[in-house]
């Protein structure tokens, strides 16, 4: 059990998850947001407690890069709404510390605010009671 909660919180880390937890749940914003310039690029989310992430999403491909651990993972992008999107760990590709990932597990990515540079995120995760918000900085 105490692997598994390293892990997750390894993996909530790349997704810029320690950054601050909310109780409210995701809702539709996509009728009101117009986010289809953060659709494909190149992001950074910047967590100075868990190491910065570099995000690369491309169609239906993201790269994730934590510049910390050292770890790299590839991810299914499937577009549920125009501001709302699911990832689903396809391959770790670096992996230095042999951390083991759930298998199964998709974290929706509900993006609830739009700046000039960058978008504010709430994602959440199929396998864990608990909502995250983040800010995602277009590169």
């Amino acid at each position: 059990m105490r692997k598994l909660l390293t892990v997750m919180i390894l993996f909530f880390s790349i997704q810029g998850w320690a950054q601050e937890l909310v109780e409210t749940g995701p809702g539709d914003t996509s009728t009101s947001l117009d986010c289809s310039k953060f659709r494909d690029g190149k992001f950074k989310i910047i967590d100075d407690e868990a190491g910065n992430s570099i995000i690369e999403r491309k169609g239906s491909k993201q790269m994730e890069f934590g510049e910390g651990s050292g770890l790299k993972l590839e991810f299914k992008v499937n577009w549920v709404n125009a501001c709302t999107y699911t990832l689903e760990l396809k391959k770790v590709l670096e992996n230095p510390d042999k951390l083991q990932f759930p298998e199964g597990m998709i974290l929706t990515v509900e993006m609830i605010e739009i700046k000039e540079n960058s978008y504010v995120q709430r994602s959440t995760a199929n396998m864990f009671d608990m909502v995250v918000v983040s800010e995602m900085h277009k590169l």
